[in-house]
């Protein structure tokens, strides 16, 4: 590994690292119409439209287990649903799609909320919990808004870090 790869890795490790305090600590992140967002998940597409399959595997695992550890739940769901959206990602990136902020975009406008909702559907309605679905309107809409809203921001963020570490 050459040091333009430890210094790239090291930064997104300490955005990982920033954001999941941020996340985690109570106060620091609105709640927005009963929603809060799971910042992990922007991070860890955002890191893997700009790394290769591996890099972007390891990366969407970390921040899948922050998740975990940040919401009630059982633990590994979010890691293993960022292990596998990451790897797609990257696959996407490198051989089929282009990189810029539209198809980031898109990557966030389809991954977020069907690893929200099949959280939401396996967690909650599988589960047999009553009302379900006003639990659902009244915090996970908001979640999964909130949520995407952050991917630009965090395209920006990886893009620059990419950007300034690439072995020329």
């Amino acid at each position: 590994m050459n040091r333009y790869n430890v210094v790239k890795y090291t930064a997104f490790s300490l955005e990982i690292l920033l954001c999941y305090i941020i996340q985690s600590t109570p106060g620091l992140t609105l709640e927005v119409f009963g929603g809060r967002p799971i910042l992990m998940l922007p991070i860890a597409m955002t890191i893997a439209i700009f790394e290769g399959e591996i890099p972007a595997i390891i990366f969407g695992v970390i921040c899948g287990l922050m998740a975990d550890s940040g919401y009630s739940g059982p633990m590994g769901y979010y890691a293993i649903m960022l292990a596998i959206a990451c790897y797609v990602i990257s696959i996407l990136m490198e051989n089929y799609i282009r990189t810029n902020l539209l198809t980031a975009v898109l990557i966030g406008v389809i991954s977020v909320p069907v690893i929200i909702t099949v959280q939401f559907l396996l967690f909650y309605v599988a589960m047999g919990y009553d009302y379900a679905g006003e639990y659902f309107v009244a915090h996970y809409i908001s979640r999964i808004v909130y949520t995407f809203a952050f991917v630009p921001v965090f395209y920006g963020v990886n893009r620059y870090i990419a950007a300034k570490t690439i072995n020329e």
